[in-house]
């Protein structure tokens, strides 16, 4: 059945609509989403995470300051997200400034987390080169000895990143794939209001038009 995705007046009533049904259909991680940051010399990466919390405000997710991720998507200060949902043909991209979120709200969360998963926090160097996995294995027993019996506080290379939406587009497919005019609705902030409108939805060429295409090149490569 289709919905019409016009008729959400804000774009959270979106991801919540999309969202609670994906937690219908989908037994793990429906919460799993892309973020994209840009490099300083320009080069575009991508990695899954999972997002922890949406309000009005943005969507917060977990992660290491001094990562990869998390030094360019501060160097940019703008971040994106892309969900997707094949059970629903369903799609919600997010692009927005970055920031880090309250530190009280952080503790609170690592707090939360089970023991391994703080531990894993506190010694990770997220994304450098790391010499074997024995290294790690070692690191992580040490850090466990040492704090036996004790309170592990969450280190300040480790916190939430917040996403405040600047425009969000929201994909539904149709069930008519004869015609393959999807819909797609974006809502894009301006001053202390948002906009909807509609985009038209281009026609993607099928696969099957594609694929002869392809297999000439590679018989000419």
């Amino acid at each position: 059945m289709n919905i019409d995705i016009s008729s959400f007046n804000q774009w959270i009533e979106a991801w919540n609509h999309f969202y609670d049904k994906e937690k219908e259909l989908v037994d793990l991680d429906p919460n799993a989403a892309l973020v994209s940051s840009v490099s300083s010399d320009g080069k575009p990466n991508a990695r899954v995470i999972l997002i922890k919390d949406v309000s009005q405000e943005g969507f917060t997710f977990y992660t290491n300051y001094e990562s990869q991720k998390g030094k360019e998507l501060f160097h940019n200060s703008e971040g994106h997200l892309t969900w997707y949902s094949r059970a629903q043909g369903a799609s919600i991209r997010v692009q927005g400034r970055v920031e880090k979120i309250n530190t009280n709200l952080s503790d609170e969360y690592f707090s939360s987390r089970d023991r391994n998963a703080q531990i894993s926090a506190s010694i990770s160097k997220q994304s450098y080169d790391v010499d074997s996995r024995e290294v790690l294995d070692k690191e992580f027993q040490e850090f466990a000895d040492a704090h036996e019996g004790k309170e592990i506080k969450r280190p300040d290379h480790w916190g939430g990143i917040i996403i405040m939406p600047s425009r969000v587009e929201v994909w539904k497919s149709r069930d008519d794939y004869k015609t393959r005019l999807h819909d797609r609705i974006v809502f894009t902030q301006s001053n202390d209001a948002w906009i909807k409108t509609r985009l038209m939805q281009l026609v993607p060429c099928s696969i099957r038009k594609w694929k002869p295409l392809f297999t000439k090149r590679a018989k000419e490569g």
